[in-house]
């Protein structure tokens, strides 16, 4: 009896034994994978916001294709992009609704990069019967990138049912539709290349509910969604899908007119952005953005929710004030 006894001690602790090593390996094994996610994640990092920018590690756009093609592009961000490219050796095709606008845009390319410039007049709140006119007049170019830039957001932040319900379905129409539908277009011949490169403006809008901007923030959630999904769908057929999520860039549609640390020049920022395709499926490009956004990812969403409330209720009531001023 009492050998029984010791040999089911003996096994009893062989097994607790056994246990414990598989625990610990499965511990381990997890803690490394947390750590080299970590790692990873922090060496992309590096050489997006520190090497690219200075041409290491970065793609050649060039070997996509000699066309980029870059809606929004009479100011701001989408400004920026059409010279940074051009800076970088490709032609460009620039839309936005203003004529005028666009050919100040082409004069300047062509005087500091002397590009060939295609300008491409285009109201996207019409809706579908632009896109017959803008495929005919791109459907020649080899076109290596697509920069989903155009968008609308409202004047100043208000409430919900404060906004008219057409200026609603133009905010939709432009930031969502439009990167849908030209997307369409340029798409299928990339595949017929195996070869082509698709960014997508969102913002940091779109990182967490921002009241009094719900719809404007609710369609940069889709952006980012739509941006994941299609890199998930075409990445093994050499197709680069980028989601780019600024901060506050001085631009008209943001109302900065002075550049600073926090709200870089719509050059720079396009040029910090450029810097990290192929590096980064989703970007803040600019450091300052991207630790705010990492703020916002850390705090707990009520708390995100009352500084952004707070926030915007403010820069309403800044806005009606001037605006009852003027009047």
């Amino acid at each position: 009896m009492e050998y029984w006894n010791q040999a089911a001690d003996v096994f009893m602790s062989d097994r607790f034994c056994l246990y414990r090593n598989i625990a610990a390996v499965i511990g381990t094994a997890y803690v490394l994978r947390f750590l080299l996610k970590k790692l990873w994640a922090l060496s992309g990092g590096f050489c997006a916001y520190f090497l690219a920018p200075w041409g290491i590690s970065r793609i050649n756009i060039k070997k996509y294709g000699s066309w980029a093609v870059v809606t929004g592009a009479s100011e701001g961000i989408g400004r920026g992009y059409a010279l940074e490219l051009a800076r970088q050796g490709l032609n460009v095709a620039i839309m936005s609704r203003s004529r005028e606008k666009l050919e100040k845009v082409e004069e300047e390319i062509r005087s500091k990069y002397n590009r060939d410039v295609r300008v491409i007049p285009v109201d996207f709140s019409e809706g579908q019967s632009v896109y017959d006119d803008i495929q005919a007049e791109i459907s020649d170019l080899d076109i290596a990138i697509l920069v989903n830039n155009v968008g609308l957001s409202l004047k100043h932040p208000e409430f919900f049912a404060e906004v008219d319900e057409m200026r609603h379905r133009q905010i939709i129409e432009l930031n969502c539709q439009s990167m849908i539908q030209m997307t369409h277009l340029v798409l299928p011949k990339m595949l017929e290349q195996k070869k082509g490169i698709i960014v997508n403006i969102s913002s940091l809008s779109g990182a967490a509910p921002s009241p009094l901007l719900t719809v404007y923030s609710a369609t940069k959630v889709f952006v980012r969604y739509f941006s994941a999904a299609l890199q998930t769908e075409y990445r093994r057929k050499g197709i680069i899908v980028q989601c780019v999520s600024p901060g506050f860039v001085a631009t008209a549609m943001s109302g900065i007119r002075r550049p600073s640390l926090i709200a870089p020049d719509p050059v720079t920022y396009a040029k910090r952005a450029v810097a990290t395709i192929g590096l980064r499926d989703h970007t803040n490009a600019y450091i300052p953005h991207v630790l705010q956004e990492y703020l916002i990812g850390a705090l707990p969403g009520w708390v995100i929710q009352k500084m952004f409330y707070g926030a915007m209720t403010q820069v309403r009531s800044t806005a009606i004030k001037k605006k009852q001023k003027r009047s």
